[in-house]
């Protein structure tokens, strides 16, 4: 995932700001199946949600603003059969990223745990 000359932090960010929109689209199509289903508590739903997705929003804000500062652009991103592609530049170099949708899912999962103040190893107790 690092290229030559790319430094960790800005590896990081590229990464926040390809992942961070994609969490916030699974939350509302979420929201949107949640709403059609007959819920006993379907207010208390909406605020996990809203609050996931506040969560998920001022981390994205935090990220635009870091890369801008950083000088990191994103002009490319591709979804493909097995992931996505970002590609961006760097000062002025060019680098890619690759995630394969395994490690999407995994990435975007272990970000709403950690958002609701929980950890990925207390997961068995939901099922």
């Amino acid at each position: 995932m690092l290229s030559i000359g790319l430094k960790p932090d800005e590896s990081k960010l590229v990464k926040d700001y390809t992942l961070l929109p994609l969490l916030l689209d699974v939350l509302e199509h979420d929201r949107g199946v949640l709403c059609r289903s007959d819920l006993k508590t379907p207010e208390l739903t909406n605020a996990m949600i809203d609050h996931l997705q506040s969560a998920a929003l001022a981390e994205l804000t935090e990220a635009r603003r870091s890369m801008r500062k950083k000088g990191l652009k994103v002009y490319e991103n591709r979804k493909t059969k097995l992931g996505l592609e970002v590609e961006f530049v760097c000062r002025g170099y060019h680098h890619k990223l690759s995630m394969l949708w395994g490690l999407i899912e995994a990435e975007i999962e272990q970000r709403s745990y950690t958002y609701l103040g929980l950890k990925i190893a207390e997961k068995g107790w939901m099922h």
